[in-house]
């Protein structure tokens, strides 16, 4: 059987838990039965009085987490009648059920998110109460690309970004660096890669207390003994004020598409290769990712989940993913067959039929936040 992650504990008093992601040639891609022993262990660790600190950690250098393993949840839904796969939906309840226990535990959550963080990624990353990134740290949500949506918590980790920023990076899949990550609130700090051992081992020696915060204020302190000091280039900061403007232009227009679509080149190498990538995208997600940042709004964090899974179960069932799934990762002609040509295309009705529950009664996850 393959190894998915590994448990470790650390320190003198074994109070640090560590889980360290070890399906290095995928580049850590999530299966379900990785979400489903991470869940496990990590719930484990939440109600052990024993324990006062978890981490989680990668054994690439490579990657942090590139995503879910999106080629065998393809063969899931080819395999199910209407694409309403079990295989693929106990993925994404899993997963959401997860990120939302990471967003809401108690006890300090480290994670060293090296290298590639991606889609289900920063999910986990995002969740955590430290996140540290290192200068090769790159984070994108590029589901544009195979017809997904910006999901695992996207949607509170885009709608807070300042400026509408989040609006641009979900439509363009646009790779953040660790600079831009640390100032649009997806990093907590940047630190030497170089010092990871270093890191790891200084906080298994905190003298950890019986008071979650005291423990939570003694890692801030770690880390902020080790923070990079040095400015680091960005993607997509140093082109804020530009990008907001194009952003609150779409917004305030009769068609956010219309004047989105309109934008032919920035003279920029990469907001020009981020156009090109939405261009290639899907209709339909850029479509629903929209209407997805418009809907966050007021929504609690548990709501938000529970927004992304109706979503999620939707895309399962329509066209769009399987064809972007196929294109990139199967057939690999980069060649997809969406179901519309342009979002200018995309009828309202389909839009909001992917907001619609696939299921009767209640929801799978009524019981968060509760």
């Amino acid at each position: 059987m393959e190894e998915l992650v590994r448990f470790s504990l650390a320190g003198p008093k074994q109070q640090v838990a560590i889980a360290t992601l070890v399906r290095e040639k995928p580049l850590n891609s999530l299966l379900l039965e990785t979400i489903d022993q991470l869940a496990d262990k990590i719930n484990a660790w939440l109600a052990d009085d024993s324990i006062a600190c978890i981490v989680l950690d990668s054994s690439s250098d490579r990657a942090f987490c590139a995503g879910a393993d999106i080629t065998v949840m393809y063969r899931a839904i080819k395999d199910a009648p209407g694409g309403a796969s079990p295989h693929a939906e106990a993925f994404f309840l899993h997963e959401y059920q997860l990120d939302y226990l990471l967003h809401t535990a108690n006890k300090p959550i480290v994670v060293w998110g090296n290298g590639i963080v991606i889609g289900g990624g920063l999910g986990l990353v995002g969740g955590c109460s430290h996140r540290i990134g290192t200068p090769a740290t790159r984070i994108a949500m590029p589901e544009i690309t195979i017809g997904l949506f910006p999901d695992a918590g996207g949607t509170k980790f885009l709608s807070s970004m300042p400026d509408n920023l989040g609006l641009f990076a979900g439509l363009t899949g646009i790779h953040l660096s660790a600079s831009d990550a640390l100032e649009l609130g997806l990093l907590d700090v940047i630190i030497e890669a170089e010092k990871k051992a270093e890191i790891l081992e200084g906080v298994a020696s905190l003298p950890w207390a019986s008071d979650v915060q005291e423990n939570h204020r003694l890692v801030t302190g770690l880390l902020e003994q080790h923070r990079m000091s040095e400015k680091l280039p960005t993607n997509l900061v140093s082109h804020r004020d530009r990008i907001s403007e194009l952003m609150q232009s779409c917004l305030d227009a009769d068609d956010f598409f219309a004047v989105f679509e309109a934008t032919e080149t920035f003279g920029d190498d990469k907001l020009d290769a981020a156009m090109a990538t939405y261009r290639k995208g899907s209709p339909t997600t850029a479509r629903i990712f929209v209407e997805q940042m418009r809907r966050a709004k007021g929504m609690s964090l548990a709501d938000m989940f529970r927004m992304e899974l109706v979503i999620a179960y939707q895309c399962i069932r329509h066209g769009d993913f399987l064809e972007g799934v196929r294109a990139l990762l199967i057939d690999k002609d980069k060649n997809p067959k969406w179901t519309y040509k342009s979002a200018l295309d995309v009828p309202d009705s389909h839009v909001k039929a992917h907001f619609v529950p696939a299921w009767s009664g209640t929801h799978p996850l009524a019981a968060l936040g509760n």
